[in-house]
């Protein structure tokens, strides 16, 4: 083993066995007193604590209390450095509290609140750092844990933990960074001939797909919103595009079926006189997220095994294709304009991207919202993809432009908003168009099969969508938003456009709400004054804010005096333009809420990634290469522990709901000093 290689071990050892295990080791510089508290006077609930006191657990109550029980260990009078609770016959993770009173106050002080997890024996243990002598202790639960407390033990030593999965992470960081400046292979030009090269991309790929895993499938609920993959799907097996479940008489019967008050202040149950978030129309309710996820995923699937495949299982998938086609797009599109690109750039470009577009998150609360845009998103990159494709290769060209058209085409069957993303490839096609009708008269073959590659898809996909909506809203262009049965009354929602500028700051510019606790980050649904209605749900923060590479699109208007290749100046606009022309549709039809960003954020991503590599191609100075590698560095690690950080938090905190284990685990794991 390199030598650099055995010190990186030896400081991953150290840093896990002492300083992970800091509060193993607390019992150790001093004798303090063990003690065992046995439960047997739970079994009364004392009124007097003192002059009952046997050596046993007394409860009491305080206050008005009626939700907790309050256990005191009293006349403690010995220095405290550790107290543990045992609790007997539970499996769920549960949480409890320690109040003290030491030297420095007669008053009962609290401290911070901490998850028992049957599983896991650290987390039974909470180390204190008192005053003085300890005079007693209160641990306070909830009241219907009782008859579970077995017992509490004062000043038994911490257990030393040595955990295989922090000392391979914390190993493995080290190592990578340390590779990326010092090892030959990143700081070498990158090239597609070099397999290593190749190799350490689909290994940085292989970790994302491993985080996707982890977040998806211990953030799981898949009881929720399966209107889209039970009642859709089984209406589609059927030949029918409404819902089977019909809504109510007593629904039926509103004056205003739109208007979230009305079915409130009546007693109209939601998903049981009508189904949440559907579209109402003519006494039918319809699905209006897109259609093609459920044809090409969830119908075969019912139709083969008469189970329902759920969200969550489609949402993966879609997922890791999506980061898969990062990194092809990402190389091509690079290995298109830049010559000489460190391999370490590389690198940085790919994790920026996979991090910063949001589908970490979208796993971390996958459902039917999130599952029509990651499906948009992937058929989009999927048509951009083949696009691209046919720069490379003349023989094949149109036929690529015929898949890359048919992929751009079929997002709009995910999400209509997509179909702005098509807007890419039109200066291309502009440019092919002219280019075939100056050979018009020495070959006709050319423009003919341009038309045809470009126009089949579209119509196809175009005429089959209008039919689709025709049949459910005698509207060929509608899809059915303004149908909804939701929060507001979407068919009479106005002033939409003056919606655009307070959008725009929170979409982009709203600073995430860090904390000192994991996950080290929170929701929050803040807004500038505005005297109207904006739908607002759950932001982790702006795209700029969380994505900083965004910042470099600032520079495109003084970068199109100066770049010199034409293609490269118009994927950039392009890229740009097309990204904030989503974002303000999206304002305007929908709000703000985290997932969104999800539709644009990749291209806004992306053109600030080559933004950033034309200014360091065009700087000389080594200086200040050096500083443009040490702000991709630092936002590549910033997006990362952000884009982490973001999919354990999700919207709603579905990972701590549904797998608090797996959850508190992680945390404790991470927060070794609790």
């Amino acid at each position: 083993m390199n030598k650099k290689y055995f010190i990186i071990l030896i400081v991953a050892l150290v840093l896990e066995v002492i300083v992970f295990n800091i509060t193993s080791y607390c019992n150790l510089f001093g004798k303090y007193a063990k003690r065992t508290y046995n439960s047997d006077g739970l079994a009364k609930k004392q009124s007097n604590l003192e002059n009952n006191y046997n050596g046993n657990l007394q409860l009491k109550y305080y206050g008005e209390d009626e939700e907790r029980i309050f256990i005191q260990v009293p006349k403690i009078n010995e220095k405290t450095v550790s107290v543990k609770l045992e609790l007997k016959d539970i499996e769920d993770v549960v949480e409890y509290q320690v109040y003290f009173e030491d030297e420095t106050s007669t008053e009962y002080q609290s401290l911070v609140s901490k998850k028992y997890i049957p599983s896991y024996e650290k987390s039974k243990y909470m180390p204190l750092y008192l005053s003085g002598k300890t005079e007693s202790l209160i641990i306070v639960l909830n009241k219907d844990l009782y008859e579970n407390v077995d017992k509490v033990i004062i000043n038994e030593n911490i257990p030393f933990e040595f955990n295989f999965i922090r000392f391979t992470l914390v190993f493995g960081i080290l190592t990578f960074i340390y590779s990326l400046k010092n090892a030959k292979i990143f700081n070498k030009e990158y090239s597609v001939k070099d397999l290593n090269q190749e190799i350490i991309l689909i290994s940085i790929i292989a970790v994302l797909f491993a985080l996707l895993a982890w977040i998806n499938n211990f953030s799981t609920n898949v009881t929720e919103a399966n209107f889209y993959s039970h009642d859709f799907v089984e209406a589609l097996s059927k030949g029918q595009f409404h819902l089977l479940k019909e809504p109510t008489e007593k629904f039926l019967n509103l004056e205003n079926k739109y208007d979230a008050f009305a079915r409130g202040s009546t007693g109209i149950q939601r998903d049981v006189d009508y189904m949440w978030d559907t579209a109402y129309y003519n006494g039918k309710q319809y699905v209006y997220f897109g259609i093609l996820p459920a044809l090409i995923s969830f119908l075969p699937f019912f139709l083969i095994t008469k189970k329902y495949l759920e969200i969550p299982i489609v949402v993966f998938i879609f997922s890791m294709l999506i980061f898969v086609l990062f990194k092809e797009i990402l190389l091509k599109i690079l290995n298109m304009f830049f010559e000489k690109i460190p391999f370490k750039f590389v690198v940085y470009f790919l994790i920026i991207i996979c991090s910063g577009s949001s589908i970490l998150y979208a796993n971390g609360m996958a459902r039917v919202y999130e599952l029509v845009i990651v499906a948009a998103v992937y058929f989009s990159l999927q048509g951009i993809f083949f696009i691209l494709k046919s720069f490379e290769n003349e023989k094949n060209k149109y036929l690529n432009i015929f898949w890359g058209s048919l992929f751009l085409s079929l997002s709009v069957a995910c999400r209509p908003t997509a179909l702005l993303v098509s807007l890419i490839i039109v200066p291309y096609l502009i440019y092919l168009l002219i280019e075939n009708i100056k050979q018009l008269k020495t070959n006709k073959k050319p423009l003919i099969k341009l038309t045809i590659s470009v126009g089949i898809p579209y119509i196809t996909v175009g005429i089959a969508l209008m039919i689709y909506n025709y049949i459910r809203f005698g509207n060929i262009f509608e899809f059915g938003a303004k149908y909804q049965i939701t929060i507001n009354n979407m068919l009479a929602l106005s002033n939409r456009l003056a919606t655009i500028p307070m959008g725009i700051i929170t979409n982009f510019f709203s600073i995430p709400n860090f904390i000192p606790d994991f996950p080290f980050i929170t929701n929050h649904n803040k807004l500038i004054n505005f005297y109207g209605y904006y739908y607002i749900e759950n932001m982790i923060g702006g795209l700029f804010i969380i994505a900083p590479i965004c910042f470099l699109n600032f520079f495109i208007i003084k970068i199109n005096k100066k770049i010199e290749n034409k293609k490269l100046k118009i994927i950039i606009n392009s890229l740009t333009i097309i990204g904030l022309l989503l974002a303000i549709v999206s304002i305007a039809m929908a709000g703000s809420s985290q997932r969104y960003l999800i539709d644009y954020s990749w291209m806004l991503i992306l053109s600030g990634i080559l933004i950033f590599m034309w200014l360091y191609s065009y700087f000389k100075s080594e200086e200040a290469k050096k500083i443009l590698n040490y702000f991709l560095a630092i936002i590549t690690i910033y997006m990362f522990l952000v884009g982490l950080s973001s999919g354990i938090l999700s919207e709603k905190s579905y990972m701590e709901r549904h797998s608090p284990e797996e959850y508190y685990k992680t945390k404790y794991m991470i927060c070794f000093w609790e």
